[in-house]
């Protein structure tokens, strides 16, 4: 007869790449351990409900879901301190309850610190944020990034500090849903490379690996069973108890500042966040398990003889950007680190006893570029080279094929879903926007993803994640309406909703950004440029000469630049209905979003004016539907969105009526002039 210990569900969670709407991925693990710990209160006061019980054994990580992944773990180790949505809460994050909905703001506010409060543009009360000048004190300052990196050094401190609170928590470590061993991996882009000599017959074949990874083993965290396998018995890991945390008073140990620039290393986005140095000991590397099947085959690093003998008591040191540039869902660590050899594991829903659950924040596809671009020169093929490299690492055949299987149970994803009175929402998450930038613009598109990250797990709970009846985990739950799925009563929840987690958690209403807000925000970019650009010149050159031109150059097109900005800042703004004093009138709303891409393309930067052909074929929108909408637009005074039509060239355009040309400019002779100087860009 099976014992409790032997009744357990694996889960190992895989969370992607987002960049700031890393604030949705918090906010699915701040429902989930939510849901694990009001099951463990219900099963203390007894009743009827389920007695399997559910372990979190591995959590892998890129970019933004490395940070969650690895200082959510350090939130849950500080304890379950649920938080109520007070007044001023609810001023970032409006709600639209529907019947009888909880409050929760979230259990782990360090989590929720981390990515809602304190990773902003703009503090409105002086503190750091990414727009200040901490990390370019001093005349020598170095230029390491757009933004200042020192922000997140300060949110990882804070994250790993004791909370700054006086509630008790309601539930502390160990936990019983937490493996004894926590295995967090955090995926990292390490510049400089790890070498491999590969022997093909009778020859050797160089090469070099950047995508790398960081390894911990987390314990004291709780006392569940923990993943166990051939693969990862042979992997290397690096080993933190969380009875080694700081207490009040402490400095940080210098094991977990480690961990936590691991975190940051994995999510330095390049050129925008300053990229970060790692260390580790060779030994690391000589013995690892890849995430690949291999067989007997083994396959080691080939350091050089003489350099690896003359190594200081740091090891390998390298430098990391990004790890969503070679491994953007580092699901593969999670399968291996759960399974070992995915082809012996059990998927079938009658005996699959783990799975992996990946958490997407970016459900919405990438933008298919119309015909012409990128265009064959220099500046396009290396904008266009970033998006093109996540795009890929990001299409994984050997994960999707397998995830296509409707009788495979050992994967599951969660991805935003906002649905709207039966309307599926085009646009899911507010931090979408400027390709997941967007979301440091404004503390409320952070707190709205948070709040649908929690929404979202709820409705995956219930939904979603299940087992037949014919699998020995939930066959004592059969027939019990209590415990089946939503949509699929012949499968039952594999967590259920007890206690605090059960009534709704409520849709957060669509925010918005305030003029005031974007216009104030500029001022602090410039601000922010005109501190960069002098130091970035000095950079390039020793010459006296060229610096001072190259200062005069960057003061003569400030203004250009910063006009640039703003429009591409203000074009996805309104694309996506993040904008106040936008909306739409009732007559254009029907199309509403379709609308508003015609008028995100009025505000594209790259051109000054567009015609109806241009924006036809860059939002693949039928041509008469744009033409109708232009002449709409064109009867909105007072509104942001009016529409200017005028003739250059003997061509018929359209541009904001913001951006139409002065009275000045088009004096014949004086548009002549201008038009020699700069000939306008016309789609």
């Amino acid at each position: 007869m099976a014992t409790e210990a032997d009744n357990v569900f694996g889960v190992g969670f895989a969370l992607s790449g987002a960049i700031s709407a890393g604030a949705y991925t918090a906010g699915v693990l701040d429902y989930f351990f939510q849901a694990l710990n009001a099951w463990e209160v219900e099963r203390a006061n007894g009743g009827n409900i389920p007695r399997h019980r559910v372990a979190v054994q591995v959590v892998t990580g890129a970019s933004a879901g490395a940070i969650t992944g690895a200082l959510g773990a350090v939130a849950l180790a500080r304890g379950i301190l649920p938080q109520r949505l007070t007044d001023a809460d609810k001023r970032h994050v409006a709600m639209i309850p529907r019947g009888s909905s909880q409050d929760f703001c979230c259990i782990l506010p360090s989590l929720y610190d981390t990515w809602v409060t304190l990773p902003r543009m703009v503090d409105p009360n002086g503190g750091v944020d990414f727009l200040s000048a901490e990390d370019l004190k001093g005349k020598d300052a170095h230029v390491v990034s757009v933004l200042n990196a020192a922000l997140l050094d300060d949110i990882k401190t804070k994250a790993l500090m004791p909370y700054a609170s006086q509630q008790v928590p309601v539930g502390g470590p160990p936990y019983p849903y937490i493996s004894k061993d926590l295995h967090v991996y955090m995926t990292v882009s390490n510049l400089r490379g790890i070498p491999f000599t590969v022997s093909f017959g009778n020859s050797t074949y160089g090469m070099q690996t950047h995508g790398d990874r960081v390894h911990y083993m987390i314990k004291g965290l709780g006392t569940a069973a923990s993943a166990e396998n051939f693969w990862l018995a042979n992997d290397s890991s690096r080993t933190l108890s969380v009875g080694s945390l700081p207490h009040p008073g402490e400095q940080l140990p210098d094991e977990w500042d480690r961990y936590g620039n691991c975190a940051l290393a994995s999510s330095a986005f390049p050129v925008g966040l300053a990229p970060r140095e790692l260390s580790a000991p060779l030994e690391e590397f000589l013995r690892r398990s890849y995430p690949a099947d291999h067989g007997g085959a083994t396959i080691e690093p080939c350091f050089p003889a003489a350099w690896s003998t003359g190594l200081g008591p740091s090891g390998f040191v390298f430098l990391n950007v990004d790890g969503g540039v070679v491994n953007n869902n580092p699901f593969d660590y999670a399968q291996y680190a759960m399974m070992g050899d995915y082809e012996a594991a059990a998927t079938s829903g009658d005996a699959v006893d783990r799975a992996v659950i990946m958490v997407s924040p970016f459900p919405e596809p990438p933008a298919f570029l119309p015909d012409g671009q990128p265009t064959a020169e220099v500046v396009a093929v290396i904008q266009a080279l970033y998006p093109t490299l996540i795009d890929q690492a990001r299409f994984k055949p050997g994960e999707l094929v397998p995830a296509m299987c409707s009788s495979d149970y050992s994967r599951f994803l969660i991805a935003p879903e906002r649905n709207i009175s039966g309307v599926d929402q085009r646009y899911k998450i507010a931090c979408g926007l400027l390709g997941g930038f967007g979301g440091f613009l404004e503390e409320k598109f952070r707190a709205h993803d948070f709040q649908l990250g929690r929404r979202n797990c709820q409705e995956f709970l219930r939904s979603i994640f299940g087992l037949p009846a014919n699998n020995k985990l939930v066959a004592a739950l059969a027939g019990q309406a209590a415990f089946q799925l939503a949509v699929d009563p012949e499968k039952y929840a594999i967590i259920p909703r007890l206690g605090d987690a059960l009534p709704e958690v409520a849709m957060p209403a669509w925010p918005r950004m305030s003029k005031a807000d974007l216009d104030f925000m500029m001022k602090r970019i410039k601000r922010r440029l005109g501190k960069l650009a002098p130091r970035f010149v000095r950079a390039q050159t020793t010459s006296g000469f060229f610096r001072t031109l190259g200062r005069l150059g960057l003061w003569l097109g400030q203004t250009r630049v910063l006009d640039y900005i703003r429009l591409v800042i203000l074009a996805d703004l309104v694309r996506r209905d993040q904008i106040e004093d936008w909306e739409l009138p009732a007559l254009l709303e029907k199309r509403g979003d379709d609308v508003r891409l015609v008028l995100a393309e009025l505000a594209n930067p790259a051109f000054s004016f567009r015609t109806s052909d241009g924006i036809s074929k860059a939002t693949h929108l039928e041509r008469k539907f744009v033409t109708v909408t232009l002449r709409n637009l064109k009867n909105a005074p007072g509104k942001p969105f009016l529409v200017w039509e005028g003739t250059v060239m003997g061509r018929q355009i359209f541009t904001l009526n913001s951006r139409k040309p002065n009275w000045f400019r088009s004096l014949p002779i004086i548009s002549q002039a201008a038009n020699w100087v700069e000939t306008p860009t016309i789609d």
